[in-house]
């Protein structure tokens, strides 16, 4: 299987953009600006894993677990699954080319309306959600593809009355 990464020893010495971290926001701006001509480099700290390369065994996914927290770190620096451990949030994120998305199971949801109603978001967005928000959803949804969770599936924010979503 063809790798996309390269290896460090191949890095030029020069580039017009250097994008930091391959998950969603980097790799689609990484993608974007190559694509309309720019030399990019796209630096990840994890590796690249293909089907087959990730872990289904439970000391697999041990030997890929890192763990920061105010005591200190434990685990590999390049494991896959990576938690931050802070006094007032916890953070649960992925490690290799993809970042976050390698580990979230390609779960794409809208946030619900409760969430723009917290006054900690700009007035500018909180007052044009129907048009640009709506465009980005739009937007997203057409890069993406996403596909609905086929019916019976366990889906935890799952609300009666939502499209393909049976009352629970």
């Amino acid at each position: 299987m063809i790798r996309l990464s390269s290896p460090v020893q191949l890095m030029k010495d020069r580039y017009d953009v250097v994008v930091v971290g391959s998950g969603y926001g980097g790799g689609i701006a990484a993608s974007r600006l190559s694509r309309a001509g720019r030399k990019v480099c796209l630096l990840e700290r994890g590796r690249e894993l293909h089907p087959g390369e990730y872990p289904d065994e439970f000391h697999e996914l041990a030997e890929e677990f890192q763990v920061t927290s105010p005591l200190g770190h434990d685990g590999p620096p390049t494991g896959l699954y990576d938690l931050r451990i802070h006094q007032d949030m916890s953070v649960f994120l992925g490690c290799g080319l993809g970042g976050t998305s390698l580990v979230n199971a390609n779960v794409s949801l809208r946030a619900e309306d409760r969430v723009f109603q917290d006054p900690r978001w700009p007035e500018r967005l909180r007052a044009d959600l129907a048009t640009r928000l709506a465009d980005g959803y739009r937007r997203a949804e057409e890069m993406l593809t996403p596909n609905p969770v086929p019916c019976g599936s366990r889906r935890p924010r799952c609300r009666g009355g939502s499209p393909g979503c049976p009352s629970m």
